[in-house]
């Protein structure tokens, strides 16, 4: 037997609130805020991805090295070693993601008869790339058969005894993005890159550093040649006073911000690893004065340090990579 309550549904009143409260449902459904789960560092880039883009390196350069070297772009013009080049854009590599420069590549050729493959135009967090995509030419690198790389960069001195243009070979160092839980180990680990848990002690091969340390002596550049701790900082904003007295304390000589993602990817590969920096702006032993408004065309304080690096010691730089090269090619 019909009730109040069927009738009412069924009658047009009804029908249209029923259909309006519909609606509002809806609206406070689209509302709400919705669930994101970010995808795992280790899923960009499966090993299959990665394995066609060193196949395809080496189809392309017909070279199989066995030496990687990154440098960024303040020491760019250590590529120049490179003999006999062959040079193979990012945007021709499948999958391969593209640099901030335009003239982001991979080359490969020999040096002092070594076989190697090196970047220009590193990937770097602050620039926005996540740490899969840094750690990235570092697995490219070692599915092409690399067994050593070396990892040099620009970095600001928290040693005060340091001066432009000195060099630190790295041998050790405080991982403190990957502290914040940023790493392009997050996530599920495929062990045909390496295994799932790993220490990062001894990560800088130490027959290394000291051959480093040997050469630098031979080519007499040691009066501003080191040895020190490095850090990496997130970016790009540099460190305030408070901080770089924060980290002096913890025995860090130097700080970038980019470098250590690289080396925890050759690390966990198995790569052995050379590392240094090249001292581009100095530490800050007191603030740094407000300019003038009269003077406000003056360059930023980067700006000024990188122009008063000596051009000799960027020239150093490339000095004991070639070297490094000879020396470990003709062990073997």
């Amino acid at each position: 037997m019909c009730n109040t309550d069927c009738c009412a549904s069924r009658s047009p009143i009804g029908k249209r609130m029923a259909a309006r409260r519909l609606l509002q449902l809806e609206e406070e459904e689209r509302r709400k805020p919705k669930l994101v789960i970010p995808t795992p560092q280790s899923l960009f880039y499966p090993f299959e991805e990665v394995e066609a883009m060193a196949q395809y390196v080496i189809e392309i350069s017909h070279i199989r090295p066995k030496y990687g070297l990154i440098c960024g772009s303040f020491l760019g013009s250590m590529i120049s070693l490179v003999e006999q080049p062959v040079v193979i854009p990012f945007e021709d590599i499948p999958n391969f993601p593209a640099g901030i420069e335009p003239n982001g590549s991979l080359v490969m050729g020999n040096v002092m008869g070594a076989p190697i493959i090196a970047l220009v135009d590193r990937f770097q967090s602050c620039d926005g790339f996540n740490q899969a995509t840094c750690a990235l030419p570092v697995r490219v690198m070692q599915l092409c058969g690399v067994k050593t790389i070396m990892l040099t960069s620009a970095a600001a001195a928290v040693n005060p005894r340091y001066g432009l243009g000195d060099i630190m070979l790295i041998e050790d160092h405080i991982n403190i993005v990957g502290m914040m839980h940023q790493t392009s180990m997050e996530g599920p680990s495929d062990p045909r890159f390496g295994s799932r848990f790993f220490s990062m002690v001894n990560a800088y091969d130490k027959d290394l550093l000291a051959l480093g340390l040997g050469i630098g002596k031979e080519i007499g550049i040691n009066k501003f040649l080191h040895r020190g701790v490095f850090a990496c900082l997130g970016g790009p904003v540099y460190e305030t006073l408070a901080e770089e007295r924060a980290l002096r304390s913890m025995d860090v000589d130097a700080v970038g911000m980019s470098l250590v993602p690289e080396v925890l990817a050759a690390h966990h590969g198995g790569l052995k690893i050379f590392s240094f920096v090249i001292i581009s702006m100095m530490a800050n032993e007191k603030p740094v004065e407000e300019p003038d408004k009269e003077t406000d065309s003056r360059t930023s304080k980067i700006e000024e340090v990188s122009l008063e690096v000596p051009p000799l010691r960027v020239q150093a730089c490339s000095d004991l990579i070639g070297r490094l090269l000879y020396h470990m090619h003709q062990e073997h």
